[in-house]
Protein backbone atom coordinates (compact mmCIF):
# COMPACT_ATOMS: atom_id res chain seq x y z
CA UNK A 1 0.00 0.00 0.00
CA UNK A 2 1.79 3.14 -1.23
CA UNK A 3 1.15 6.66 0.08
CA UNK A 4 2.13 10.10 -1.10
CA UNK A 5 1.47 13.76 -0.23
CA UNK A 6 0.31 15.96 -3.12
CA UNK A 7 -1.70 19.16 -3.50
CA UNK A 8 -5.20 18.05 -4.50
CA UNK A 9 -6.90 19.77 -7.44
CA UNK A 10 -9.81 18.47 -9.48
CA UNK A 11 -7.52 18.05 -12.49
CA UNK A 12 -4.74 16.35 -10.51
CA UNK A 13 -7.10 13.90 -8.81
CA UNK A 14 -8.75 13.01 -12.12
CA UNK A 15 -5.36 12.30 -13.72
CA UNK A 16 -4.03 9.98 -11.00
CA UNK A 17 -3.37 6.50 -12.39
CA UNK A 18 -4.75 3.27 -10.97
CA UNK A 19 -2.42 0.94 -9.06
CA UNK A 20 -0.96 -2.06 -10.85
CA UNK A 21 -2.67 -5.37 -10.25
CA UNK A 22 -1.43 -7.04 -7.09
CA UNK A 23 0.21 -3.89 -5.67
CA UNK A 24 -2.69 -2.94 -3.40
CA UNK A 25 -4.25 0.47 -2.96
CA UNK A 26 -2.69 3.87 -3.60
CA UNK A 27 -3.15 6.42 -0.82
CA UNK A 28 -2.69 10.15 -1.29
CA UNK A 29 -2.80 12.88 1.36
CA UNK A 30 -3.86 16.43 0.55
CA UNK A 31 -0.90 18.73 1.15
CA UNK A 32 -3.14 21.68 0.31
CA UNK A 33 -4.74 21.46 3.77
CA UNK A 34 -3.82 20.15 7.21
CA UNK A 35 -7.29 18.73 7.89
CA UNK A 36 -6.54 15.08 7.13
CA UNK A 37 -8.14 14.72 3.71
CA UNK A 38 -7.12 11.43 2.14
CA UNK A 39 -7.70 9.84 -1.26
CA UNK A 40 -7.64 6.07 -1.77
CA UNK A 41 -7.46 4.59 -5.28
CA UNK A 42 -8.15 0.89 -5.83
CA UNK A 43 -7.16 -1.41 -8.70
CA UNK A 44 -10.85 -1.64 -9.64
CA UNK A 45 -10.91 2.06 -10.50
CA UNK A 46 -12.54 3.50 -7.38
CA UNK A 47 -11.27 6.88 -6.15
CA UNK A 48 -12.67 7.80 -2.73
CA UNK A 49 -12.12 10.71 -0.33
CA UNK A 50 -11.67 9.94 3.37
CA UNK A 51 -10.89 11.84 6.55
CA UNK A 52 -7.93 10.25 8.30
CA UNK A 53 -6.54 11.20 11.71
CA UNK A 54 -5.71 9.90 15.17
CA UNK A 55 -8.22 10.11 18.02
CA UNK A 56 -7.09 9.29 21.54
CA UNK A 57 -4.07 7.43 20.19
CA UNK A 58 -5.93 5.28 17.64
CA UNK A 59 -6.31 5.87 13.88
CA UNK A 60 -9.77 6.63 12.46
CA UNK A 61 -10.85 6.82 8.85
CA UNK A 62 -14.24 8.25 7.81
CA UNK A 63 -15.54 7.94 4.26
CA UNK A 64 -16.51 11.28 2.71
CA UNK A 65 -17.48 10.35 -0.86
CA UNK A 66 -16.32 9.11 -4.24
CA UNK A 67 -14.57 11.32 -6.78
CA UNK A 68 -17.15 12.33 -9.35
CA UNK A 69 -19.98 12.15 -6.84
CA UNK A 70 -18.57 14.88 -4.61
CA UNK A 71 -16.47 17.90 -5.54
CA UNK A 72 -13.06 18.50 -4.00
CA UNK A 73 -14.21 21.71 -2.31
CA UNK A 74 -17.00 19.77 -0.55
CA UNK A 75 -14.60 16.98 0.46
CA UNK A 76 -12.24 19.55 1.99
CA UNK A 77 -15.12 21.19 3.83
CA UNK A 78 -16.19 17.83 5.28
CA UNK A 79 -12.62 17.05 6.37
CA UNK A 80 -12.34 20.48 8.02
CA UNK A 81 -15.60 19.91 9.92
CA UNK A 82 -14.39 16.53 11.17
CA UNK A 83 -11.05 18.03 12.19
CA UNK A 84 -12.90 20.59 14.32
CA UNK A 85 -14.95 17.82 15.91
CA UNK A 86 -11.76 15.94 16.73
CA UNK A 87 -10.19 19.08 18.25
CA UNK A 88 -13.29 19.40 20.45
CA UNK A 89 -12.88 15.85 21.74
CA UNK A 90 -15.54 14.30 19.49
CA UNK A 91 -14.88 11.11 17.53
CA UNK A 92 -15.86 12.07 13.95
CA UNK A 93 -16.38 8.43 12.94
CA UNK A 94 -19.06 7.95 15.61
CA UNK A 95 -20.51 11.40 15.01
CA UNK A 96 -20.83 10.64 11.30
CA UNK A 97 -22.83 7.48 11.96
CA UNK A 98 -25.05 9.16 14.53
CA UNK A 99 -25.72 12.23 12.36
CA UNK A 100 -27.62 10.12 9.84
CA UNK A 101 -29.12 7.67 12.31
CA UNK A 102 -32.42 9.45 12.93
CA UNK A 103 -32.51 11.77 9.93
CA UNK A 104 -35.85 12.32 8.16
CA UNK A 105 -36.38 11.57 4.49
CA UNK A 106 -36.82 15.26 3.65
CA UNK A 107 -33.72 16.30 5.57
CA UNK A 108 -31.61 13.67 3.87
CA UNK A 109 -32.92 14.58 0.41
CA UNK A 110 -32.36 18.33 0.81
CA UNK A 111 -29.13 18.37 2.83
CA UNK A 112 -27.33 15.26 1.62
CA UNK A 113 -28.74 13.66 -1.54
CA UNK A 114 -29.11 16.85 -3.61
CA UNK A 115 -25.93 18.76 -2.68
CA UNK A 116 -23.67 15.69 -2.71
CA UNK A 117 -25.14 13.87 -5.71
CA UNK A 118 -27.93 15.42 -7.80
CA UNK A 119 -26.56 18.96 -8.05
CA UNK A 120 -23.17 17.62 -9.09
CA UNK A 121 -23.91 14.75 -11.47
CA UNK A 122 -27.45 15.22 -12.78
CA UNK A 123 -28.72 17.42 -15.56
CA UNK A 124 -30.97 20.37 -14.66
CA UNK A 125 -34.10 18.73 -16.06
CA UNK A 126 -33.38 15.49 -14.18
CA UNK A 127 -33.08 17.45 -10.93
CA UNK A 128 -36.41 19.15 -11.64
CA UNK A 129 -38.03 15.77 -12.35
CA UNK A 130 -36.66 14.41 -9.07
CA UNK A 131 -38.07 17.42 -7.20
CA UNK A 132 -41.51 16.89 -8.74
CA UNK A 133 -41.50 13.22 -7.75
CA UNK A 134 -40.17 13.96 -4.26
CA UNK A 135 -42.29 16.96 -3.27
CA UNK A 136 -45.51 15.81 -4.96
CA UNK A 137 -45.52 12.04 -4.59
CA UNK A 138 -43.40 11.36 -1.50
CA UNK A 139 -44.82 14.16 0.62
CA UNK A 140 -46.51 11.84 3.13
CA UNK A 141 -43.12 10.31 4.01
CA UNK A 142 -41.14 13.56 4.36
CA UNK A 143 -41.24 13.71 8.16
CA UNK A 144 -40.56 9.99 8.66
CA UNK A 145 -37.10 8.85 9.76
CA UNK A 146 -35.25 6.82 7.15
CA UNK A 147 -35.14 3.80 9.44
CA UNK A 148 -38.92 3.92 10.05
CA UNK A 149 -39.98 3.63 6.39
CA UNK A 150 -40.57 0.02 5.42
CA UNK A 151 -41.30 -1.96 2.28
CA UNK A 152 -45.06 -2.01 2.91
CA UNK A 153 -45.10 1.81 3.03
CA UNK A 154 -43.45 2.04 -0.38
CA UNK A 155 -45.53 -0.77 -1.92
CA UNK A 156 -48.80 0.90 -0.85
CA UNK A 157 -47.69 4.30 -2.15
CA UNK A 158 -46.51 2.72 -5.41
CA UNK A 159 -49.89 1.02 -5.93
CA UNK A 160 -51.88 4.15 -5.08
CA UNK A 161 -49.91 6.36 -7.48
CA UNK A 162 -50.48 3.78 -10.21
CA UNK A 163 -54.23 3.73 -9.56
CA UNK A 164 -54.71 7.50 -9.12
CA UNK A 165 -52.14 8.84 -11.61
CA UNK A 166 -50.16 6.53 -13.90
CA UNK A 167 -47.66 3.70 -14.11
CA UNK A 168 -45.01 6.21 -15.18
CA UNK A 169 -45.53 8.39 -12.08
CA UNK A 170 -45.55 5.40 -9.74
CA UNK A 171 -42.38 3.95 -11.26
CA UNK A 172 -40.47 7.24 -11.17
CA UNK A 173 -41.26 7.54 -7.46
CA UNK A 174 -40.01 4.00 -6.91
CA UNK A 175 -36.75 4.66 -8.76
CA UNK A 176 -36.09 7.86 -6.83
CA UNK A 177 -36.74 6.46 -3.35
CA UNK A 178 -34.63 3.41 -4.15
CA UNK A 179 -31.69 5.57 -5.19
CA UNK A 180 -32.08 7.84 -2.16
CA UNK A 181 -31.76 4.83 0.14
CA UNK A 182 -28.80 3.44 -1.77
CA UNK A 183 -26.97 6.72 -1.15
CA UNK A 184 -28.02 6.79 2.52
CA UNK A 185 -26.60 3.29 2.97
CA UNK A 186 -23.40 4.22 1.11
CA UNK A 187 -22.75 7.48 2.96
CA UNK A 188 -24.14 6.74 6.41
CA UNK A 189 -22.29 3.54 7.30
CA UNK A 190 -25.72 1.92 7.46
CA UNK A 191 -24.78 -1.25 5.60
CA UNK A 192 -25.88 -3.62 8.39
CA UNK A 193 -28.58 -1.43 9.90
CA UNK A 194 -30.59 0.16 7.09
CA UNK A 195 -32.51 -1.70 4.40
CA UNK A 196 -33.70 -0.24 1.13
CA UNK A 197 -37.54 -0.41 1.39
CA UNK A 198 -37.92 -0.20 -2.40
CA UNK A 199 -35.82 -3.29 -3.03
CA UNK A 200 -37.79 -6.15 -4.58
CA UNK A 201 -40.84 -4.06 -5.53
CA UNK A 202 -41.51 -4.57 -9.24
CA UNK A 203 -42.31 -1.65 -11.50
CA UNK A 204 -45.65 -1.55 -13.27
CA UNK A 205 -45.60 -2.17 -17.04
CA UNK A 206 -45.53 1.08 -18.98
CA UNK A 207 -47.09 1.38 -22.40
CA UNK A 208 -44.55 2.92 -24.75
CA UNK A 209 -45.84 5.85 -26.79
CA UNK A 210 -45.49 5.40 -30.54
CA UNK A 211 -47.43 8.43 -31.80
CA UNK A 212 -46.18 9.90 -35.07
CA UNK A 213 -47.79 11.99 -37.78
CA UNK A 214 -49.46 10.31 -40.72
CA UNK A 215 -48.87 11.60 -44.24
CA UNK A 216 -52.15 13.52 -44.19
CA UNK A 217 -51.29 15.05 -40.80
CA UNK A 218 -47.85 16.06 -42.07
CA UNK A 219 -49.48 17.93 -44.95
CA UNK A 220 -51.67 19.93 -42.54
CA UNK A 221 -48.77 20.35 -40.10
CA UNK A 222 -46.41 21.90 -42.67
CA UNK A 223 -49.18 24.08 -44.11
CA UNK A 224 -49.82 25.51 -40.64
CA UNK A 225 -46.11 25.78 -39.79
CA UNK A 226 -45.20 27.82 -42.88
CA UNK A 227 -47.88 30.34 -41.88
CA UNK A 228 -46.16 30.74 -38.48
CA UNK A 229 -45.14 34.40 -37.90
CA UNK A 230 -42.59 33.59 -35.16
CA UNK A 231 -39.39 32.73 -37.05
CA UNK A 232 -37.59 31.35 -33.99
CA UNK A 233 -40.43 28.97 -33.20
CA UNK A 234 -40.68 27.81 -36.81
CA UNK A 235 -36.92 27.14 -37.00
CA UNK A 236 -37.03 25.26 -33.70
CA UNK A 237 -39.81 22.97 -34.94
CA UNK A 238 -38.10 22.34 -38.29
CA UNK A 239 -34.77 21.51 -36.64
CA UNK A 240 -36.52 19.17 -34.21
CA UNK A 241 -38.13 17.33 -37.11
CA UNK A 242 -35.07 17.29 -39.40
CA UNK A 243 -32.52 16.27 -36.73
CA UNK A 244 -34.74 14.01 -34.63
CA UNK A 245 -32.95 14.96 -31.41
CA UNK A 246 -34.28 15.59 -27.93
CA UNK A 247 -35.78 18.94 -26.99
CA UNK A 248 -32.91 20.22 -24.83
CA UNK A 249 -30.28 19.26 -27.40
CA UNK A 250 -32.04 21.31 -30.07
CA UNK A 251 -32.68 24.31 -27.80
CA UNK A 252 -29.07 24.47 -26.54
CA UNK A 253 -27.44 23.97 -29.94
CA UNK A 254 -24.43 26.24 -30.60
CA UNK A 255 -22.99 27.26 -33.96
CA UNK A 256 -19.65 25.84 -32.78
CA UNK A 257 -21.30 22.40 -32.75
CA UNK A 258 -22.26 22.58 -36.43
CA UNK A 259 -19.96 21.71 -39.32
CA UNK A 260 -21.72 22.93 -42.46
CA UNK A 261 -18.78 21.97 -44.68
CA UNK A 262 -18.94 18.30 -43.72
CA UNK A 263 -22.69 18.37 -42.96
CA UNK A 264 -22.42 17.23 -39.33
CA UNK A 265 -23.80 18.27 -35.94
CA UNK A 266 -22.06 17.34 -32.70
CA UNK A 267 -24.03 16.92 -29.47
CA UNK A 268 -21.59 16.66 -26.55
CA UNK A 269 -24.12 16.57 -23.70
CA UNK A 270 -26.86 14.03 -24.39
CA UNK A 271 -29.38 12.37 -22.08
CA UNK A 272 -27.49 9.07 -22.03
CA UNK A 273 -24.17 10.93 -21.44
CA UNK A 274 -22.70 9.67 -24.70
CA UNK A 275 -21.52 12.28 -27.27
CA UNK A 276 -23.45 12.03 -30.53
CA UNK A 277 -22.57 13.02 -34.08
CA UNK A 278 -25.56 13.46 -36.39
CA UNK A 279 -25.39 13.95 -40.18
CA UNK A 280 -27.21 16.90 -41.71
CA UNK A 281 -29.66 16.29 -44.51
CA UNK A 282 -29.83 18.81 -47.35
CA UNK A 283 -33.03 20.28 -45.88
CA UNK A 284 -31.40 20.84 -42.49
CA UNK A 285 -28.23 22.26 -44.07
CA UNK A 286 -30.18 24.75 -46.21
CA UNK A 287 -32.15 25.90 -43.18
CA UNK A 288 -29.02 26.31 -41.01
CA UNK A 289 -27.08 28.16 -43.72
CA UNK A 290 -29.98 30.57 -44.09
CA UNK A 291 -30.15 31.07 -40.30
CA UNK A 292 -26.41 31.66 -40.02
CA UNK A 293 -26.55 34.62 -42.41
CA UNK A 294 -28.22 36.69 -39.68
CA UNK A 295 -26.67 34.97 -36.63
CA UNK A 296 -25.49 37.37 -33.88
CA UNK A 297 -25.12 34.87 -31.03
CA UNK A 298 -23.25 31.68 -30.17
CA UNK A 299 -26.67 30.00 -29.91
CA UNK A 300 -28.41 28.69 -33.01
CA UNK A 301 -31.73 29.64 -31.39
CA UNK A 302 -30.86 32.73 -29.29
CA UNK A 303 -33.18 34.56 -26.91
CA UNK A 304 -32.76 37.99 -25.32
CA UNK A 305 -35.30 37.26 -22.58
CA UNK A 306 -34.37 33.79 -21.27
CA UNK A 307 -31.88 33.26 -18.43
CA UNK A 308 -30.07 30.61 -20.46
CA UNK A 309 -29.50 32.91 -23.42
CA UNK A 310 -31.14 30.48 -25.82
CA UNK A 311 -34.71 29.85 -26.89
CA UNK A 312 -36.95 28.06 -24.39
CA UNK A 313 -39.78 25.69 -25.24
CA UNK A 314 -42.88 27.72 -26.21
CA UNK A 315 -45.84 25.60 -25.11
CA UNK A 316 -48.49 28.15 -26.13
CA UNK A 317 -47.08 28.48 -29.66
CA UNK A 318 -47.06 24.69 -29.98
CA UNK A 319 -50.71 24.41 -28.98
CA UNK A 320 -51.69 27.18 -31.40
CA UNK A 321 -49.84 25.41 -34.21
CA UNK A 322 -51.67 22.15 -33.53
CA UNK A 323 -55.00 23.99 -33.42
CA UNK A 324 -54.34 25.59 -36.82
CA UNK A 325 -53.31 22.22 -38.25
CA UNK A 326 -56.28 20.41 -36.69
CA UNK A 327 -54.02 17.85 -35.01
CA UNK A 328 -54.71 16.36 -31.58
CA UNK A 329 -52.68 14.35 -29.07
CA UNK A 330 -49.28 15.30 -30.46
CA UNK A 331 -46.30 16.21 -28.27
CA UNK A 332 -43.06 17.90 -29.21
CA UNK A 333 -41.22 14.64 -28.55
CA UNK A 334 -43.42 13.03 -31.21
CA UNK A 335 -41.50 14.99 -33.86
CA UNK A 336 -38.53 12.78 -32.96
CA UNK A 337 -40.73 9.69 -33.22
CA UNK A 338 -42.04 10.88 -36.57
CA UNK A 339 -38.53 10.97 -38.05
CA UNK A 340 -37.77 7.49 -36.66
CA UNK A 341 -41.06 6.11 -37.92
CA UNK A 342 -40.58 7.33 -41.48
CA UNK A 343 -37.03 5.96 -41.45
CA UNK A 344 -38.51 2.55 -40.60
CA UNK A 345 -41.22 2.88 -43.23
CA UNK A 346 -38.53 3.78 -45.80
CA UNK A 347 -36.68 0.55 -45.01
CA UNK A 348 -33.95 1.71 -42.61
CA UNK A 349 -32.70 -0.94 -40.19
CA UNK A 350 -33.33 -0.62 -36.46
CA UNK A 351 -29.58 -0.17 -35.94
CA UNK A 352 -29.53 2.84 -38.30
CA UNK A 353 -32.62 4.35 -36.68
CA UNK A 354 -31.16 3.88 -33.21
CA UNK A 355 -27.89 5.54 -34.21
CA UNK A 356 -29.57 8.53 -35.84
CA UNK A 357 -31.78 9.10 -32.77
CA UNK A 358 -28.95 8.53 -30.30
CA UNK A 359 -30.46 5.49 -28.58
CA UNK A 360 -28.02 3.84 -26.18
CA UNK A 361 -29.99 0.61 -25.90
CA UNK A 362 -31.49 -1.40 -28.82
CA UNK A 363 -34.63 -1.80 -26.69
CA UNK A 364 -35.38 1.92 -27.13
CA UNK A 365 -35.64 1.42 -30.90
CA UNK A 366 -37.97 -1.59 -30.74
CA UNK A 367 -41.12 0.56 -31.10
CA UNK A 368 -40.14 1.02 -34.77
CA UNK A 369 -39.77 -2.73 -35.40
CA UNK A 370 -43.31 -3.24 -36.69
CA UNK A 371 -42.90 -0.34 -39.15
CA UNK A 372 -39.62 -1.68 -40.54
CA UNK A 373 -41.41 -4.92 -41.47
CA UNK A 374 -43.59 -3.16 -44.06
CA UNK A 375 -40.80 -2.46 -46.62
CA UNK A 376 -39.62 -6.05 -46.23
CA UNK A 377 -43.15 -7.38 -46.80
CA UNK A 378 -43.56 -5.09 -49.81
CA UNK A 379 -40.34 -6.41 -51.37
CA UNK A 380 -41.35 -10.01 -50.72
CA UNK A 381 -44.80 -9.38 -52.19
CA UNK A 382 -43.38 -7.92 -55.38
CA UNK A 383 -40.95 -10.83 -55.67
CA UNK A 384 -43.58 -13.54 -55.21
CA UNK A 385 -45.90 -11.71 -57.63
CA UNK A 386 -43.17 -11.81 -60.22
CA UNK A 387 -42.48 -15.51 -59.62
CA UNK A 388 -46.16 -16.39 -59.85
CA UNK A 389 -46.39 -14.38 -63.04
CA UNK A 390 -44.67 -17.29 -64.77
CA UNK A 391 -47.41 -19.74 -63.77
Amino acid sequence: MKSKHINFTEKTVASLQLPDKGTGQLIYYDSGTSDGLQLIITYGGSKTYYFYAFFQGRPIRVKIGKVGQIKLVSARASAHTMREQLNNGIDPSIERKESLKDITLKDFYENHYKPLYSNILKRVNSIKSDDVAFYNNLKELHSRHLKSINKEDIAKLHARLYKELSAYTANRMLSLISHIYNKAIEWGNYSSKLDNPAKGIKKFPEKSRDRFMSGEELHRFFSALYQEPDGSFKNYILLSLFLGQRRNNILSLRWADIDLDNLLVYFADTKNKTPLQVPLTSHAAILLRDMKKTAVSEWVLPSSTSASGHYEEPKKSWQKLLARAGIENLRLHDLRRTLGSYQAISGASLAIIGKSLGHKSPAATQIYARLSVDPVRDSMQKTTDKMLGYV
